[in-house]
């Protein structure tokens, strides 16, 4: 038909039998762009076309005449190959040539319904000029006026008559083939859509079976598609069909509008709601044109149903169980673990759906956007349904929401940060507004979105309960494992433990090896248990620590014990960065949490094996205090045999303390005997001045025999430690830093008994610096004149007051040092200035001290002395 490509028309409409086309001079009008010879000789195409349109016209009717053994031997194909290996290559064979004969009896009721428009349309033409465009079908167009007129009339339509009746004869000729036909088509889809319905299995353990079902399903729309594609086509040619004849006159473009106009009728006809009637027809209700069965739209609307189903039936089977076991006592717990379970599973087929299901359809199906939204709908809605929960239940529902939100997120990117346009608690979303024939990827993602934050806010609520119940039942083992009564051990090299470590840790490592089963490794819910539980484990330890220290083996005891929580802690440490993947944040977080518990185990070691020299210097205090400085230590003991006392006394609990503790905190332990050594000797010093009530008379008989004695007290002590120090080099460093104390307190009362002829400022610059406050300063120089020359004790006390810029500049005023000196990590008894600071707020003596000072004194070391309230640490 190819009138229609060279867009010519005979001027005159009344001669339509000229044999060319001739213009106004005469002469033949000619398309440039057609060269054809036979373009100027349009009924000689005419004649060419009908030879070649009739051998088509006889295939098609002999096609047309087997219908009927065609559909029958189809559905003999279709029945017979079910239950069969081949049934869903079976049923895309039959599609293929099930849709070859809709597609036939589509054009033909398109082609016979749409000749009447083209008859009527001629009719109304008479007597107008007529227009030269030769019709798609040629052959079977009726050129004669009078031909027409009886054609019509033959069927009860006059000049003006209308087309439905016409349309009616049509449809009546073509019904019993299209009943057949369309029949055909429904016993097809009934069996498209039980395979469909089982698409999830079909697709995992028969995946070609599927492919072949989607193909047959693609048939349909890949015919609905080509027929709209190939009438838009049509009619954009129809639209370009104007031609100029040899005046330049534009002709009446009313016949390609026409044309435009029916093809695009043809073309949307496809997409419109099949309905059939009462002879089974598949026919458009609102212009009763037959359309291609829709299987695709009916196809995704089975298997979102069906995913649905899937979803709800695993729910529905944990429902009924639990309803059979409701008398349990663990039926609760029974429940919940099933339904997490399930929501888990779901949620894992994600990505199975997304790798060896999806890649079984066409990408416009959108499978796993239809699973992961019935999933994330059937799986919300029972997590949001799940009853009171307990802590391990709190932190499963945490644990789910990450992985559901994670595997969400990795499948979608996009919904990470969308904010869903509406809610869906009670509705389904519908995945198919607009258009049924593919998923609605905008409404799939808002619902997909909405479900991601909904539970997101769910998880938050769940974490933040979680760990306030967490906090409660830490506080609570922790008291039972501090409170406990720990078994004693000692280990085959002699050193005390008891059972505090593995009682504590017990209960930490359960719990922490819980939390961090049941999370993922990038849970910020794992780092925030994890800190919280090591904060817990901080503060016990800071108010239980000082429980433990209640005599010489438990400071051994404790000290090992602490040391070995230390270790633990650093262990459980490891084990978490190990099974877990922090980010470089998280990784600073939590060395900063158990950084601050492992600080803490390990001073309060230090500490515990510090604290032996309390109860090694009760027996010492108990033995010598009286007697030092006394009349029988001046005037007979010139062998300083109470430093030998006190330096025997030490070497026998030496030998406890060696096989106690091991030799770090041994170190540590003879650390503060030196120290705790020095203190006692000064603090005995001063209180014989607190005992010496004479204003004019030394307290000793004589001064130089005295500092004597005190010399070689100092020697003995000293010689003493050198001899430990041979086996710790680093003790020396120590011995000479706190002997100085003595030596300077030495140096001191020879000055004050004016047995020296040293500059005393010199020396009340270096005990100063020891002490650290100058009202200390004052107070301890003080009671040296006192207990020595009382009759110089003001003039003293001016020439401390003469110094005091000099003394402020080399250690300036610091009201924090009594609150350092009394800190918990301070073992009392080890420092000078809080000895001066205890004895001069005991002393009853009456001072020259300027008003105030005494108060300054009292209020700055007693607010240390308060009880710790656990900041201190």
């Amino acid at each position: 038909d190819s009138s229609a490509k060279t867009g010519i028309v005979p001027k005159n409409a009344t001669d339509r039998g000229n044999s060319s086309l001739i213009n106004a001079s005469g002469a033949i009008a000619r398309d440039p762009k057609d060269e054809f010879v036979l373009s100027d000789c349009p009924r000689l195409k005419n004649a060419i076309n009908a030879r070649r349109n009739i051998g088509r016209c006889f295939r098609e009717l002999e096609f047309f005449a087997q219908i009927p053994s065609t559909c029958d031997r189809l559905r003999d194909e279709l029945h017979s190959g079910e239950w069969t290996a081949d049934e869903w290559n079976t049923i895309r064979n039959v599609c293929m040539e099930h849709v070859e004969l809709e597609i036939l009896l589509v054009e033909a009721e398109a082609g016979m319904k749409a000749r009447v428009d083209d008859l009527d349309s001629d009719e109304e033409g008479d007597g107008e000029q007529k227009r030269g465009m030769e019709r798609a079908e040629s052959s079977r167009y009726v050129s004669s006026r009078k031909l027409r007129e009886k054609f019509k009339s033959a069927r009860g339509l006059s000049k003006h008559g209308s087309m439905p009746g016409y349309y009616d004869m049509v449809d009546k000729f073509l019904s019993v083939h299209v009943k057949n036909v369309w029949e055909l088509g429904d016993e097809i889809k009934m069996r498209i859509m039980s395979g469909i319905g089982s698409a999830f299995d079909l697709a995992l353990n028969n995946p070609a079976g599927m492919v072949a079902l989607v193909e047959a399903v693609e048939v349909y729309e890949r015919a609905t598609e080509q027929y709209k594609s190939l009438y838009l086509e049509a009619g954009a040619e129809a639209d370009k069909a104007k031609t100029v004849d040899s005046e330049g006159a534009g002709v009446d473009a009313s016949s390609s509008e026409q044309y435009k106009s029916l093809y695009l009728e043809a073309g949307a006809e496809a997409d419109k709601a099949k309905t059939v009637d009462s002879e089974g027809a598949g026919v458009d209700a609102s212009s009763e044109r037959l359309h291609f069965t829709d299987m695709r739209a009916a196809a995704l609307s089975q298997m979102y149903q069906d995913f649905e189903l899937r979803g709800l039936e695993v729910f529905r089977a944990i429902h009924m169980q639990a309803a059979d076991s409701a008398e349990s006592e663990d039926a609760g717990n029974e429940q919940f673990t099933a339904v997490l379970r399930a929501a888990t599973e779901l949620v894992a087929e994600i990505d199975l759906v997304k790798n060896e299901i999806a890649p079984c359809f066409a990408p416009h199906w959108a499978v796993e956007v239809l699973w992961s939204s019935c999933v994330a709908h059937v799986s919300s809605n029972q997590i949001n349904a799940l009853p009171g929960l307990t802590v391990t239940q709190l932190l499963d529902v945490v644990a789910w929401v990450e992985f559901f939100r994670e595997t969400i997120e990795e499948s979608f990117p996009l919904i990470s940060d969308m904010h869903a346009k509406k809610t869906y608690f009670d509705t389904r979303p519908d995945l198919f507004s607009g258009n049924k024939k593919e998923v609605n990827m905008e409404s799939a993602t808002d619902s997909l979105a909405w479900v991601n934050n909904m539970l997101w806010e769910v998880h938050r609520l769940a974490q933040e309960e979680f760990l306030v119940r967490t906090r409660t039942q830490t506080e609570e083992w922790l008291q039972k494992g501090y409170a406990a009564d720990h078994a004693k051990n000692q280990t085959a090299d002699g050193l005390l433990t008891t059972s505090l470590c593995e009682d504590v840790f017990s209960f930490a490592s359960v719990q922490l090896r819980t939390i961090r089963e049941r999370l993922s490794k990038k849970s910020d819910a794992l780092l925030m248990s994890v800190c919280l539980i090591f904060s817990m484990l901080r503060s016990k330890q800071i108010h239980s620590r000082d429980g433990f220290l209640q005599d010489l083996e438990t400071c051994c005891a404790a000290s090992n014990d602490f040391s070995r929580m230390s270790e633990k802690c650093e262990e459980v440490m490891q084990e978490l960065i190990d099974e877990s993947e922090f980010t470089e944040q998280d990784m600073a977080t939590l060395e900063a949490s158990s950084g601050e518990l492992l600080a803490l185990y390990s001073a309060d070691a230090v500490y515990a094996a510090q604290s032996v020299h309390i109860y090694i210097f009760e027996p010492i205090r108990e033995a010598i205090v009286d007697e030092l400085f006394g009349p029988e230590w001046e005037e007979n003991l010139t062998h300083n045999e109470l430093a030998l006392t006190l330096t025997r006394t030490l070497d026998d609990f030496m030998g406890d303390l060696e096989q106690f503790v091991d030799d770090f905190m041994l170190k540590k332990a003879v650390d503060a005997l030196v120290k705790s050594s020095v203190v006692f000797y000064v603090r005995a010093l001063l209180q014989k001045a607190e005992q010496h009530n004479s204003n004019r008379q030394s307290y000793f008989q004589d001064n130089e025999k005295a500092l004597e004695r005190i010399a070689g007290d100092i020697r003995t002590m000293r010689s003493y430690f050198d001899g430990l120090a041979e086996d710790m080099p680093a003790l020396a460093k120590v011995i000479e830093n706190e002997f100085e104390v003595l030596t300077t307190f030495q140096e001191l009362l020879a000055i004050a008994a004016e047995i020296s002829v040293s500059d005393a400022s010199d020396f009340i610059l270096v005990l100063h610096k020891k002490v650290r406050d100058i009202d200390l300063t004052k107070n301890c120089v003080g009671d040296l004149w006192h207990l020595v020359n009382p009759k110089e004790e003001r003039a003293v006390w001016e020439l401390v007051e003469s110094m005091e810029e000099t003394l402020m500049a080399v250690v300036p005023p610091d009201e924090s040092i009594a609150r350092q000196a009394m800190d918990r990590s301070q073992v009392p008894g080890l420092r000078l200035d809080e000895a001066v600071a205890m004895h001069v707020i005991e002393s009853k003596r009456k001072r020259q001290v300027k008003p105030g000072a005494m108060e300054k004194i009292m209020t700055n070391w007693s607010r240390g002395q308060g009880p710790d309230d656990g900041n201190n640490g």
